[in-house]
């Protein structure tokens, strides 16, 4: 990408140049590409060499960059019947159109053709996607139930602690396991949960969650102080909170794995699941973020004002919002309830 277009130009060295210009000029392509986030970059980066290998597998080889909206289209058409997925399709285009911006080439995804292709594409590969279950209060309840009153294993607690809080807060993934003890300001009355990266944080400014303390069993207050004496974890630490377990046959108790390292997706999805599954649920219809819709779900059914509501959940939009809401049957029988037949 930077050996073509704008960039042969703009990273041209003059014999007479200033070194110091020359420095800062080298560096303009690093600062384009942190323009986007760095798994954004990554993931058109990755998507941008496919169609390049594609590129060079024809002879004559076709030209990747600029391309013509004619061999983009085809590519689209490669990707459907290859892989049968929308993402796949959309990946592509998003980088293809990246790169051209990038090097100041006029982008042929603006095509009329180009968009034709690919809404026939999405189409083509489309299928029904059902959308996984909120997590109910009362699923939480028979959680703390079985994994938090009747045990006191490190292991038990750490899972209703991630899900009390993932829940009250309204937290995806990512900002649950990234959490560090540093980020955690306990209270009387509630804890503040400081979080320093979010999807929707663009700028890395940071944002704070604060979850209130309750009388019941299912208070995620009381269950993070709790996990967090269990798991010796020392205020002001710089530890992430989630990490995993190991057992020790001597004590024969489970202690945190040494080493700062969060809990991968994969393992906190399978210890969900299995809890989920040990309560006779369909752990299928459920998922990590079943625990952040869930909690939103909640919110609405209980008539939290949508400013809040939005604010709790750091949502840019009201239709990202929306998305996570799964009304009740009375909620969506109120409707037509209330048209005058």
């Amino acid at each position: 990408i930077f050996s073509v277009g704008r960039w042969k130009e703009v990273l041209s060295r003059n014999d007479n140049e200033d070194q110091r210009i020359s420095a800062l000029k080298n560096a303009i392509p690093e600062y384009c590409l942190k323009s986007k986030a760095k798994n954004t970059c990554k993931k058109y980066k990755y998507a941008f060499n496919a169609f390049c290998k594609w590129c060079s597998s024809f002879i004559p080889h076709i030209s990747p960059l600029p391309a013509s909206e004619t061999n983009v289209a085809i590519y689209i058409i490669h990707l459907s019947t290859k892989f049968h997925s929308v993402a796949k399709i959309q990946e592509a285009v998003y980088s293809i159109s990246w790169a051209h911006s990038l090097g100041d080439f006029k982008n042929p995804c603006d095509s009329t053709l180009v968009n034709s292709v690919k809404e026939g594409a999405i189409r083509s590969v489309s299928h029904t996607v059902k959308k996984k279950e909120p997590i109910s209060p009362e699923v939480l309840s028979k959680l703390v139930k079985k994994f938090g009153k009747e045990s006191d294993s490190l292991q038990d607690i750490r899972l209703c602690c991630m899900c009390l809080i993932a829940y009250a807060g309204f937290l995806r993934f990512s900002e649950l396991i990234n959490l560090k003890r540093s980020n955690i300001c306990i209270f009387d009355s509630h804890v503040s949960l400081f979080i320093e990266r979010s999807k929707t944080d663009v700028y890395k400014e940071g944002s704070t969650v604060v979850i209130s303390r309750t009388p019941n069993d299912t208070c995620p207050v009381a269950m993070l102080e709790r996990y967090l004496r269990k798991a010796n974890i020392m205020p002001f630490s710089e530890e992430f909170i989630f990490r995993s377990i190991l057992y020790c046959k001597k004590s024969k108790s489970y202690k945190l794995r040494n080493g700062n390292k969060p809990l991968s997706y994969t393992r906190a999805r399978e210890i969900l699941l299995d809890a989920l599954k040990s309560l006779g649920l369909e752990s299928g219809n459920f998922g990590l973020h079943s625990l952040r819709s869930g909690g939103a779900t909640a919110a609405a059914s209980n008539g939290i004002t949508d400013r809040l509501f939005k604010k709790h959940g750091r949502w840019k939009s009201e239709k990202a919002k929306d998305g996570y809401v799964q009304e009740n049957l009375l909620e969506k029988l109120s409707v037509s309830k209330k048209l005058g037949i």
